[in-house]
């Protein structure tokens, strides 16, 4: 693990801690049905909004229970997650997440956890 991914790693638990609601103020993109529907319209992708807004909160959910970073490193752990979970983007299409998934440390984490997680982020974006 580089340096950089560290101090990334460092910073977003030090700053997010156990706080969900305060880790969905930085997301990089909120979840947001409306903008997920007019994407979906005009893209013509195959899936619903409904499936969107539920990859998407749970592909944050898995860098919030995870600790990754938004970095390109942070994202291949998450694809590997949503790879062993079949959650997030990745079971919706590799186009969805075109990460490489990169082994990680996850035996805390369970389906379960990664639902409620995603329930309560979108619940904190309404």
């Amino acid at each position: 693990m580089g340096y950089n991914t560290l101090i990334h790693r460092n910073l977003m638990n030090y700053v997010f801690g156990d706080d969900l609601k305060f880790f969905v103020k930085f997301l990089p993109r909120l979840t947001n049905r409306e903008e997920f529907s007019i994407q979906i319209e005009n893209e013509n992708t195959g899936i619903t909004t409904d499936e969107a807004v539920k990859a998407s909160c749970e592909h944050d959910a898995l860098h919030y229970i995870s600790q990754q970073p938004f970095t390109k490193e942070g994202e291949e752990y998450v694809a590997y997650l949503e790879k062993t979970f079949n959650c997030g983007w990745l079971p919706l299409g590799e186009k969805y997440n075109t990460f490489k998934p990169k082994e990680c440390e996850c035996s805390h984490i369970t389906q379960e956890l990664i639902t409620q997680t995603a329930e309560d982020i979108l619940s904190f974006c309404k």
